[in-house]
């Protein structure tokens, strides 16, 4: 009779364990779910995250662009520009419809001395605000430059004189080739239009214009013997020159252009 009773008390022990390791085993199996679904969540959020640096650079001071600092960040994909930089460094800003306008960072900027920032990504400049632009790229680099614009006007005006008064030393020829050998009028030959440099020799246009054969001599200048082939000392076929309607008197290579607009007309005539 004990017998039985110890293997019934057996039996009901090992059927009561069987139950009682099954919610064991299944909050085993639930954690293990738990514990991938939490690695690939931390997976996915390693993969949407992506490394930036921050360099600010003062131009204001110095001929070099001299770098004040210098930060990394690991930020999620598709942070602002301007989020990053307040983590970086204390920011002053204004905020339009346009975006964010960086007055200064890091205590640096003067808008009545007209110095301000400008930001470039991976050495483009930047086309939109620092609150609208975006970070996509693993490794970007955001370069935030303090300029002097005061400067760039000065340099602008500048500019401009020194163009002004490259146009103002330019003239306009108008280069002729007439024949008066074949007929009683002027046969035109040929016309060309030139910009030149004020002070240029009429014979360093003509040379530009057609092809030129001619001698030269150390006491007298250059003599010209044809011009786009015309022309034959034996048949006494020479070449002359007017500027402005009137004949020159010194040789083509002493003789220089001044005047705007001038006229010089080279006539091949039977002497």
């Amino acid at each position: 009779m004990k017998k039985k009773i110890l293997a019934v008390v057996v039996a009901s022990a090992a059927f009561m364990g069987l139950f009682a390791s099954q919610p064991v085993q299944k909050q085993y199996v639930q954690a293990a779910k738990n514990t991938k679904t939490a690695k690939k969540t931390t997976k996915k959020a390693k993969a949407k995250q992506i490394s930036v640096t921050y360099t600010l650079k003062d131009t204001t001071k110095a001929k070099n662009k001299q770098t004040l600092a210098k930060k990394t960040f690991k930020v999620k994909k598709g942070t602002s520009v301007f989020t990053v930089l307040k983590k970086a460094w204390k920011v002053n800003y204004t905020k339009s419809s346009y975006g964010v306008f960086i007055t200064k960072i890091k205590g640096l900027g003067n808008e009545k001395k007209k110095l301000y920032w400008t930001y470039t990504v991976d050495g483009k400049m930047a086309k939109v605000a620092a609150d609208k632009q975006k970070l996509t790229k693993n490794k970007s680099k955001v370069v935030f430059t303090l300029k002097q614009y005061v400067q760039a006007a000065k340099n602008t005006k500048t500019a401009k004189k020194t163009t002004k008064k490259a146009k103002a030393k330019q003239i306009s020829v108008t280069y002729t080739l007439k024949d008066t050998t074949k007929a009683k009028n002027k046969q035109t030959l040929a016309k060309k239009t030139f910009k030149v440099k004020k002070g240029t020799s009429v014979f360093t246009v003509l040379k530009k214009a057609w092809k030129v054969n001619y001698t030269k001599s150390s006491k007298y200048g250059v003599f010209i013997t044809k011009i786009k082939g015309l022309g034959d000392e034996k048949k006494k076929l020479y070449w002359t020159y007017t500027v402005d309607g009137k004949m020159a008197e010194v040789a083509v290579d002493k003789q220089k252009l001044t005047k705007n607009k001038s006229k010089v007309v080279f006539t091949l005539k039977q002497y």
